[in-house]
């Protein structure tokens, strides 16, 4: 009789460890007859789904978006064309970029263009000089990543960089470098390049002393790389943004009529429908 009992019950073992062996994948032993009230997988179960025994890995991501960062400078300077000017002559405009004079928008978001204000400030001093650190502070306040100073005059004498809380309360530095309108312009233009796919947090400011002739010599180089801009389109905006003071500057102007957009720097076709002025 107690044979019979332990036969029984090694047969009932078999028959429970059976079932379990030919159950589905990921089904539970407890589950009930109706299987449409099974609960469903978690989101996070399905993040590491498995697909042919490999863990598939949620796609990695910047953050960054050109389209959103477009719209916040817009609409935050409500510019449609590269001549309206953000700053005057003497500075006045916009009190958030005080220490820039004639600034101006050159492409949406990424680069906008000017001179610096030296002869304006409480303490003038004189107008061959770098930015003031009251206008880097600006700038950088404001979401800017770099500014550019175009000639070397004075550039010892200015901070390479300055710290922040731009306008979203966040830690911002503002990197001041020096290159040359037309012998580094590659230099810049890959700064541009690199703010369009995401690689600066902000936008550069590129200047010159009053904004007119080596900004607008850079200027009109990155509308005819990023925005497929003709020679004669841009030396009219050259002129056009000198305020009348373009005469007795050919070289300056046949230097932007010879200037090739270069292949390494090309951007598509939505990129440029986004950034380009009007």
């Amino acid at each position: 009789m107690k044979t019979s009992k332990i036969f029984i019950a090694i047969l009932a073992s078999l028959s429970i460890n059976s079932l379990l062996a030919c159950a589905p994948a990921g089904s539970s032993s407890l589950t009930t007859t109706n299987t449409d009230q099974s609960v469903p997988r978690t989101p996070a179960t399905d993040a590491t789904a498995e697909t042919d025994g490999a863990a598939t890995a949620p796609p990695t991501t910047t953050g960054f978006r050109l389209d959103q960062e477009v719209s916040k400078f817009k609409t935050r300077y409500d510019l449609n064309d590269p001549y309206t000017k953000l700053t005057d002559n003497k500075g006045k405009g916009v009190e958030e970029l005080w220490g820039t004079r004639n600034m101006r928008v050159v492409l949406h978001g990424v680069m906008y263009r000017g001179g610096a204000n030296n002869k304006y400030l409480a303490t003038p001093r004189s107008n061959t000089n770098p930015l003031p650190t009251i206008g880097l502070t600006n700038l950088c306040k404001e979401d800017f990543s770099a500014a550019i100073y175009l000639y070397s005059e004075n550039f010892s004498t200015a901070p390479k960089s300055v710290s922040c809380k731009n306008t979203s309360h966040q830690d911002q530095t503002l990197v001041y470098k020096q290159y040359a309108a037309a012998g580094e312009n590659e230099k810049i233009l890959a700064m541009v390049y690199d703010r369009i796919k995401g690689k600066l947090s902000g936008p550069v400011y590129a200047h010159c002393w009053n904004g007119w002739h080596s900004s607008g010599l850079i200027s009109g180089m990155a509308l005819k790389q990023f925005c497929g801009w003709s020679d004669a389109k841009a030396d009219a905006y050259w002129v056009k943004n000198t305020d009348g003071n373009s005469s007795g500057f050919d070289s300056i102007r046949s230097k932007l009529k010879a200037f090739k957009p270069l292949a390494k720097y090309k951007i598509t076709a939505e990129e440029a429908a986004l950034i380009c002025p009007n």
